[in-house]
């Protein structure tokens, strides 16, 4: 939890920009799960069978953490947070097939913008999104 509660006061230091807030709400969003499961991610058996990324996973390993992971293997009904624990099987050129949550979703819009806030501050605009878009809708149109 110390590199999530030190992200947590990064994006904090960085929150005038739209992107910093995203990128925390994903780490709460992954934190609320692994808290109520000892620090680890919860995933549903079904789901880590279903995603053929451990074809030699079998019942015996309910209970158990996959290797090289943060994730526990767990009956369905077990997980607590169902809603924010790894559940969505998604395959991505040159990374592979992956399991993800909620929250890591979130976490990936927010770093897309940051980049993109990022690049509009280093491009001259000198101002987060938010300051931007405000500044934008305030310009009267052109008739």
């Amino acid at each position: 939890f110390l590199t999530t509660t030190a992200l947590l006061f990064v994006a904090f230091h960085f929150r005038r920009f739209a992107g910093a807030w995203l990128i925390a709400a994903g780490i709460i969003m992954n934190v609320i799960p692994m808290a109520a499961h000892g620090g680890l991610m919860p995933v549903a058996f079904d789901t880590v069978r279903e995603s053929g990324i451990f074809p030699d996973l079998t019942e015996a390993g309910i209970g158990d953490q996959l290797p090289n992971s943060k994730d526990i293997v767990l009956e369905r009904e077990d997980i607590r947070f169902y809603i924010f624990a790894d559940r969505h099987t998604l395959t991505l050129p040159g990374y592979g097939t992956n399991i993800y949550s909620a929250g890591d979703f979130v976490l990936f819009a927010g770093l897309l913008l940051a980049v993109a806030e990022g690049a509009l501050v280093l491009a001259g605009a000198g101002r987060p999104l938010p300051s931007v878009v405000r500044r934008v809708r305030s310009t009267p149109p052109v008739a």
